[in-house]
């Protein structure tokens, strides 16, 4: 009868009780043979006692082997294999008994027994006697792998070798023997040796935990990465019992590193939640607590298998200190990883970790990581936990950071920002779909990407029809305006009732993210520069990467791969204008007044892109990229003193003043930040036809007159003019020339006289 008993002090712990009456004397026998002998192929003795005319022996929990076969579910192959694992150990106790302690056991039948481990050990001392022959344990155990593998009945035909594995043949047939005597030591060698029956990957995988501590660091590495190919041979008590509490018991006091981790989360499904909350939970939080990049990256990989294990107070109190420790760290695989990761943990997060801290890192790294696959994948993950964040805040960082996004020079990251926005549509209010989601995707539809413009159309489309049908039907508003402060996963949308243009965002958000060329993480915090990894020194300022052919957009469809040849002209015209845009574009985001980020502190560790200079931007026809590097911007504080003949050619033209002020007054008005413009008016205080003049590559496309093309001199005119004064000073210069050659000679003479 088997019961539990808390012996060694740990909760659950499991006992075996034997029992019988106290006139029967081979149960005390047994005990007190159990009781001196020590082996790990021998039963472990726990107690024993006598009382009220009974005897009980405690013992480490086991079944009989029949038992145990008859209720296992083994198939042929891991039956095969558990066999030889299971001859191995009674060999190896019987070379104790008969080297050792000089007895022979004399009851193989009854005497053998598997623990929950599924190792099996000898018992039943109680017909034990001197030493003299191997030969009577033998043939006694040749009997009990016959009923192993042809059933447990009292017809045994032990010259029958039809259910008898052919590679146990030899080793069956010599322990069978009645005439030749075999030492159990020899056939253990012989079994072990190359083509024995004992020689395979399940007892050389067991064997080797069994002697882990002597081995060397090299060795422990390669046998953990083979461990996570070979644990389906396993049947689930031998990985639950035996191999699980020696992977745990070896990272936590050996030095088995990261390739431990792998396995130890794909047996830990094995496992209930009391004893996963008991044996894996501990180990999970000293991981997090690890500085080696490595294990961080690769625990986080594996986040989906702990991830519904972990308890919200066990993640904000010991986990999430730890975890956001990454969004800093200088190596981008790191900080992608825990940008992914935060998908889980995010319905487990505290209000303050969720709303203020974790808002916080995730700003930063959409606005100033230099990586712009952490940048898309900062967009997803936000889309993906908008549900979780409060009510009271969502709309305004959701629209915020999305908005931002659509800015990003990285397409994949202004697709996300696209995504994003339609798959959370029904957390924003229609006032703001209309002030200010609307005109943050219009630019889009002039995209240089062919896929970016596909994706804002139709999300224009989508929000375009929910106003409609508001305006149509005003009584369905508070049905399109219900969710907006829905909080939790009450604000997730049942499948029913997504509307049709947002379900193939919904669809894409939800599936996996970006997939960047991250250089892999080194091995520890100190170590800088590890082999084989990418330098880390971050960029000045995000730039287009070229897009390798092997790169999978996950769920927002491939980018444009046409060269640029085949571009249409009025594509190239918007790439030059969205170049020029740049400058406009940086500054708002620096002086957002509701930016979600704002008043946020920059991390040391990240490289800020570079902002142009105030001279830039007043001179609004100096390219982006030319303000990024520095070269041929324009700046106003060292432009020398103009002479007379130019500043009449300026006023002349009267252009270059005029555009100057222009975009100016445009730079002046951009302070305010974009959320005091929408605030004001669905289409900002500022003037949009001071807007229109700035761009002067509209006008090169044909698209209307603009103010900077009004003039009162014809371009004829105009020629002349420019050329009459270039003939006035070319003569001017050659009298100034001549007269100081005169002066020059008048010089020479008197010095002569």
């Amino acid at each position: 009868m088997k019961f539990q008993l808390n012996l060694s002090g740990e909760p659950n712990e499991k006992a075996t009780c034997f029992w019988s009456l106290i006139s029967e004397t081979s149960l005390r026998v047994q005990a007190q043979k159990l009781k001196t002998l020590r082996h790990p192929n021998i039963l472990t003795y726990l107690d024993s006692l006598e009382a009220e005319n009974y005897v009980y022996l405690i013992t480490e929990p086991c079944k009989p082997l029949r038992f145990y076969m008859e209720g296992s579910k083994l198939n042929v192959a891991q039956k095969e294999l558990f066999v030889s694992w299971g001859l191995y150990q009674i060999l190896s106790g019987l070379k104790f008994l008969h080297s050792e302690v000089k007895i022979s056991h004399n009851n193989m039948r009854e005497g053998i027994f598997v623990t929950m481990a599924g190792d099996w050990k000898l018992a039943g001392f109680n017909q034990t006697r001197t030493f003299d022959s191997p030969k009577t344990d033998l043939n006694d155990l040749v009997s009990v792998i016959w009923q192993v593998f042809n059933g447990y009945h009292s017809d045994v035909n032990l010259t029958s070798l039809n259910s008898i594995p052919k590679r146990l043949h030899p080793l069956y047939k010599k322990m069978a023997s009645k005439g030749q005597s075999f030492a159990v030591t020899d056939l253990l060698n012989e079994s072990r040796a190359v083509g024995g029956f004992m020689k395979n990957k399940f007892v050389d995988t067991l064997l080797f935990l069994e002697e882990f501590q002597l081995k060397d660091s090299g060795e422990k590495q390669a046998f953990f990465v083979k461990l996570k190919d070979n644990l389906d041979m396993f049947p689930d008590d031998v990985a639950k019992y035996k191999i699980l509490p020696k992977l745990i018991h070896t990272y936590e006091y050996g030095d088995a590193g990261s390739h431990i981790l792998i396995p130890m989360f794909k047996l830990g499904r094995l496992l209930d939640e009391d004893e996963y909350q008991h044996r894996i939970v501990p180990c999970l939080v000293k991981l997090f607590s690890s500085p080696d990049r490595t294990t961080r990256v690769k625990l986080l990989e594996k986040i989906d298998d702990f991830a519904p294990h972990l308890k919200p107070q066990i993640v904000n109190e010991k986990i999430y200190a730890n975890l956001v420790t990454g969004f800093m760290d200088t190596n981008p695989a790191v900080r992608e990883s825990t940008v992914k990761a935060m998908t889980c943990f995010a319905e487990k997060l505290s209000y303050y970790n969720l709303n203020t801290d974790l808002m916080k890192h995730l700003a930063r790294l959409q606005g100033a990581d230099d990586q712009p696959g952490i940048r898309t994948n900062t967009t997803i993950c936000l889309g993906k936990i908008g549900c979780y964040i409060d009510p009271s805040h969502r709309q305004r960082i959701l629209i915020s950071a999305f908005t931002r996004a659509l800015k990003d020079s990285f397409p994949p990251a202004r697709m996300s920002g696209v995504l994003a926005l339609s798959a959370t549509q029904q957390y924003y209010s229609l006032s703001e779909v209309a002030t200010k989601i609307l005109p943050a995707l219009g630019p889009l539809t002039v995209d240089p990407e062919k896929s970016v413009r596909e994706q804002g159309f139709k999300a224009l489309k989508g929000f375009l029809e929910k106003l409609e049908k508001a305006s149509e039907n005003p009584e369905i508003i508070p049905e399109l305006e219900a969710q907006v402060k829905a909080g939790g996963r009450s604000g997730l949308l049942s499948s029913d009732k997504v509307p049709q243009w947002a379900g193939w965002a919904l669809k894409a958000i939800s599936g996996k993210f970006y997939k960047s060329a991250a250089p892999q993480p080194t091995e520890n915090v100190q170590e800088n520069q590890p082999e084989n990894s990418i330098s880390e020194k971050p960029a000045n300022k995000p730039e287009l990467i070229p897009k390798d052919s092997s790169d999978d957009l996950d769920g927002w469809g491939e980018l444009d791969e046409e060269p640029l040849t085949e571009i249409n002209s009025w594509t190239k015209t918007v790439k030059a204008t969205r170049e020029k845009m740049e400058n406009f574009d940086d500054l708002e985001e620096q002086n957002e007044a509701e930016d979600w980020s704002t008043d946020w502190e920059k991390p040391t560790s990240m490289s800020q892109p570079k902002k142009p200079t105030e001279s830039a931007r007043s001179f609004t026809t100096t390219s982006a990229k030319s303000n990024t590097k520095g070269v041929g911007t324009l700046k106003l504080s060292h432009t020398p003193k103009q002479s007379q003949a130019d500043r009449e050619l300026n006023d002349l033209l009267g252009e270059f003043s005029s555009n100057q002020k222009t975009s100016s007054t445009a730079s002046k008005k951009t302070n305010d930040g974009w959320n005091d413009d929408f605030a004001a008016s669905p289409f900002g205080d500022e003037d949009i036809q001071s807007k229109t003049t700035t761009y002067t590559g509209w006008d090169e496309s044909g698209w209307g007159d603009t103010e900077s093309q009004s003039s009162t001199t014809s371009k004829d005119s105009r020629k002349a003019q420019i050329a009459a004064r270039n003939e006035q000073r070319k003569k001017e210069l050659a009298a100034k020339k001549t007269a100081k050659g005169i002066g020059a000679m008048k010089l020479s003479s008197a010095k002569g006289e």
